[in-house]
């Protein structure tokens, strides 16, 4: 049987975004696993869904946690990734939301 670690990341590779909320609501203390952890390919859960362009994923990973400042190995924000690839929307979300959090403070 698959831990919570390897069932999100099964979730994040198909791209199953009602799995993967499932999973984030019923998460019940931080030790299940880290939104914010790093792949065998030294990206993000949140730099993947911006390289597959999937901004509903994105919305969901910002919403759980997934830090938008982290670089993954390359040295790549998700703002740089979504620039480069040219997924507007994701830039778009990702620019008011570090726009609107940073307001918070």
């Amino acid at each position: 049987m698959m831990n919570k670690t390897e069932l999100f990341q099964e979730a994040l590779r198909r791209g199953n975004t009602k799995e993967l909320e499932h999973l984030l609501q019923n998460t019940t203390t931080s030790c299940d696993f880290n939104v914010n952890s790093f792949g065998p390919e030294g990206q993000t859960a949140l730099h993947q869904s911006v390289i597959e362009g999937n901004l509903e994923l994105v919305k969901l990973l910002v919403r759980f946690g997934a830090d938008t400042r982290l670089a993954n190995r390359d040295g790549w924000s998700a703002l740089h990734m979504a620039a480069f690839s040219g997924h507007q929307d994701i830039m778009l979300y990702l620019i008011s939301n570090a726009r609107c959090s940073s307001g918070r403070r």
